[in-house]
């Protein structure tokens, strides 16, 4: 791939030759080299052995890809092997060196990608391309990315929610030359466009679906035809969902630098499917979406997964950077690979059975597939990473900020309200009922989804009462309040009651603002009401679906109530929403979860806390500590366990 570099192992006269050409062997990609002295032409140790002479060889120079030079010195330490590194990138002396090394959290190597990570920025500020007070706000960990993403081509930010994961890919970006894309979720698209204008001088563009387009708008053509006449660097950005639609356009941009805003939500290993062919063999081809397999269908689409594997591979890429906070975000290794595959594709192995046989202790499944739920050699997997991997904890990134307090409530039979309908013809036990149905029919694990969703769905409409009332306190107080929902129906109709009840009785609030955001509030609206609610100095409240505004979203960390009155179904969701509260530049925020005793909240809630294990073997993922005990509600897990299956056991 363009742009691979190889780190050179330098060792002299003592080994064995013929251990060293067993590198090769070892190590696929690692290619090992002999020298009659130093500096001299290099020569093939492999064929040098089969026709006898590496016995005169002095110096050998061993080849190896950033992401196994690990592996290189397990093997050359084991053996006691003398040998010292260098770099094979055509880059200064200090990123060179940032180059052979994986992230240190050493004071002498912080300070020196902060020292790196600085003057980039400031040559940026100089080339008249960043904004000059970003160098006033932007923080130590911030400019160490700038100089971590400088020294090698691929790069993965995991760093906390809300700690500037934006700006720090926009400042990384500026420090190159050349076309910029930026792929994120739709939803987020507003805030790329918004903070490259504040902290850059470059014009960006937004491929948006031609029903948001206003008339006369800019085209991406006119737009690059501008670029090329300002002689100003291209800086697009594309919702991750419109991929498959967008490829050609973004062919056009020929980008070198990629940035995957939100990495995780490209977990999806599906890109190809296996075709059995009449003589045995099989053969593949590219998976499409659903809508494009049924038959008679004049949808002919290429699934997501397979049009973020082709903008990955584009042969202008210079850099591949991914940004996430939870790279785990359903706490299972596997959706790892597909991500890492990304920004160094072939690195982690082209075949993903291969890295879910090493790293997710898979075996054959029970009805033919594979069983990959698990994990397996994580420590191994944590030191290949580390070449590529720049972590920021919680804890350093919101050192200074106010601590967002957690609160769980547990509300008993007597605090719910009745559930409301699932639907105008359906009540939630007809729903659930028809969706186990359709799960046992179908015996597949979206199906099975559907009826959890569906649970969850229907424990949260029962807390309406109680949220209602806790909005009004909040507001009451002069808050700012965001209520977190599981569907579009109860977002609806929460919004309509909390408007109702906020202009009636003794305590009326009077003209308060009341905003409701769902998948079906477009694009553009959404990102009015998020600007407002910021910007907002009185009382005011928001009622979205979690999946509308909880990932990517920037502008509610200025809320003093959050309710999570629907529970995230994965530890990775749960951490992205509390993440848009925990963000530079919020206040301090009360964030309450409600759990509705004795219903599958409590099944969630011991889900969630299994779960937390695998995210901080993987990273210190601090932002989840003390978490698990909140949401258990008692230290006594056995107990709990115990109270939770006499329930459902009744129920």
């Amino acid at each position: 791939m363009n742009g691979q570099p190889d780190i050179i192992f330098v060792v002299e006269r003592g080994p064995d030759p013929s251990f060293l050409a067993s590198l090769e062997d070892i190590v696929p990609g690692t290619l090992v080299y002999g020298c009659l002295f130093s500096g001299a032409r290099r020569r093939r140790l492999h064929k040098a052995i089969e026709l006898g002479t590496a016995g005169s060889f002095v110096v050998y120079d061993v080849v190896v890809p950033v992401h196994g030079a690990w592996l290189v010195e397990v093997q050359l330490t084991e053996r006691g092997v003398a040998y010292h590194r260098r770099s094979d990138m055509r880059k200064d002396e200090e990123s060179a060196r940032l180059a052979t090394l994986f992230w240190q959290d050493t004071e002498e190597f912080r300070e020196a990608a902060l020292r790196r990570g600085k003057r980039a920025a400031k040559n940026a500020v100089a080339g008249g391309t960043l904004r000059p007070h970003v160098l006033d706000i932007a923080t130590p960990y911030q400019f160490a990315g700038v100089a971590w993403s400088g020294a090698r081509p691929w790069v993965m930010s995991v760093w906390a929610c809300g700690s500037g994961k934006t700006l720090g890919a926009i400042m990384a970006a500026t420090a190159h030359d050349g076309p910029v894309l930026v792929v994120a979720p739709a939803k987020a698209r507003h805030v790329w466009w918004s903070q490259v204008q504040e902290y850059t001088t470059l014009k960006p563009f937004r491929i948006r679906p031609k029903s948001d387009m206003r008339k006369n708008e800019q085209t991406l053509s006119e737009y690059l035809l501008e670029c090329e006449s300002t002689r100003q660097s291209p800086f697009v950005i594309v919702g991750a969902e419109s991929l498959p639609d967008n490829l050609e356009a973004i062919r056009t941009v020929e980008p070198e630098v990629l940035i995957l805003d939100e990495l995780h939500t490209h977990g999806s290993r599906k890109r190809w499917r296996a075709i059995p062919q009449a003589d045995g063999s099989v053969s593949f081809e590219r998976r499409k979406t659903a809508a494009s397999e049924r038959a008679g269908s004049k949808v002919d689409r290429e699934n997501r997964a397979v049009a973020a594997m082709e903008v990955s591979r584009l042969p202008s890429l210079q850099l591949r950077m991914g940004l996430t906070a939870t790279p785990l975000d359903d706490g299972r290794t596997r959706r790892l690979w597909s991500q890492l595959d990304l920004l160094a594709p072939g690195g982690f192995s082209h075949s993903y059975s291969r890295f879910a046989k090493r790293y997710c202790a898979a075996r054959p499944g029970e009805y033919g597939g594979l069983d990959d739920k698990g994990s397996s050699n994580m420590t191994e997997l944590k030191a290949r990473c580390a070449w590529i991997m720049h972590e920021v904890p919680y804890s350093e990134s919101h050192a200074a900020l106010p601590d967002t307090r957690v609160q769980v409530v547990y509300l008993s039979n007597t605090e719910l309200n009745r559930a409301e309908r699932w639907s105008d013809g359906k009540t939630f036990g007809q729903a659930i009922k028809s969706l186990t149905k359709e799960a046992r029919a179908e015996a597949d694990e979206d199906a099975r989804l559907r009826v959890v969703e569906a649970r969850l769905a229907q424990a949260c409409s029962r807390k309406r009462k109680y949220v209602v009332g806790e909005v009004l306190e909040g507001l009451k107080g002069g808050g700012k309040v965001v209520v977190f929902t599981a569907r579009r129906r109860e977002t609806e109709l929460w919004a309509h009651e909390i408007r109702r009840a906020a202009t009636r009785g003794d305590e009326a609030q009077g003209t308060v603002p009341i905003w409701m955001a769902h998948g079906g509030v477009s694009e553009s609206e959404r990102d009015d009401m998020i600007d407002t609610f910021r910007e907002s100095t009185g009382p005011c409240c928001l009622v979205a679906t979690g999946q509308s505004v909880g990932t990517g979203v920037d502008g509610l960390q200025t809320a003093d109530l959050a309710v999570f009155a629907m529970l995230p179904w994965k530890p990775g969701d749960f951490v992205q929403w509390k993440g848009r509260f925990d963000r530079l530049g919020g206040s301090a925020t009360l964030l309450k979860v409600v759990v509705a005793s004795g219903t599958y909240d409590e099944r969630v809630v011991e889900i969630l806390v299994d779960k937390f294990g695998p995210i901080e073997d993987f990273l210190r993922a601090d932002e989840l500590e003390g978490l698990g005990g909140k949401l258990l509600g008692t230290e006594d897990k056995d107990g709990l366990l115990d109270s939770i299956v006499s329930k459902l056991g009744a129920a």
